[in-house]
């Protein structure tokens, strides 16, 4: 019997597959989004990844609106400008 920390081979494997799978997937998303909406998302995902080099600000209005604001500190690379 395997100890609670270790990972099963098949379940490593099914994990590996899914991320490839998922990535794929994503990248040909991104490609069908309007560039702003693309920017929006790559800076969520960003604030997720590296908490620590982002400021986030939620402003929610009485009337139910939400605004996310994410400002960095780090430049993108040529790769991530939109």
């Amino acid at each position: 019997m395997s100890r609670p920390e270790e990972k099963l081979p098949l379940a490593s494997f099914v994990q590996e597959e899914m991320i490839e799978n998922l990535s794929e997937s994503l990248a040909q998303l991104l490609g069908t989004l309007p560039p702003l909406a693309r920017l929006r998302l790559l800076a969520f995902m960003h604030l997720v990844e590296n908490p620590d080099t982002m400021k986030a600000t939620l402003e929610i209005e009485p009337s139910g609106i939400m605004r996310l604001t994410l400002d960095t500190i780090v430049a993108p690379c040529r790769a991530h400008q939109h």
